[in-house]
């Protein structure tokens, strides 16, 4: 007498429900290394937008480097790859490991798919594909 799995339905509303708020985060911009501002404040960012944030520093914070983050597993360990005579098949594949590893520690984020990666001289550009409890969305982070 074997339970009828296909009359099993996972309400997927309510695990988005049991979470708690993504919350807010200030704007900033990788590439000049500074907040976003707007009429000299920082422009604040909440929801998508503020967990766009936090997925491109995660991937940019070299863990164990900071002493605020020593408790924590945040962050990931991509300096030693990138740049280096290390085969490129190698390469991707521990990058592809260290950030699933890192990003899916945050509740939201259940799974990274569809990658792409593109190498520009000693910087590696990243694509891929987040999906979370309330959907999908892309993000690119260059390493």
């Amino acid at each position: 007498m074997l339970p009828k799995i296909t009359e099993l339905e996972l309400n997927t509303d309510q695990i988005a429900e049991d979470l708690p708020k993504i919350g807010k985060s200030f704007l900033f911009d990788f590439e000049k290394g500074e907040f976003v501002l707007r009429e000299g404040k920082p422009v604040v960012v909440e929801g998508i937008e503020a967990l766009k944030v936090w997925i491109t520093k995660a991937i940019k914070t070299e863990k164990y480097r900071f002493k605020i983050y020593d408790d924590t597993n945040y962050g990931t360990t991509l300096e030693g790859l990138i740049g280096t005579k290390l085969p490129r098949q190698f390469i991707e594949s521990e990058v592809k490991r260290e950030v699933i590893s890192s990003l899916t520690t945050h509740p939201y984020i259940q799974d990274i798919v569809n990658w792409e990666f593109i190498r520009d001289g000693t910087f590696m550009r990243i694509k891929f594909k987040v999906v979370t409890v309330e959907g999908t969305f892309e993000q690119e982070v260059t390493l």
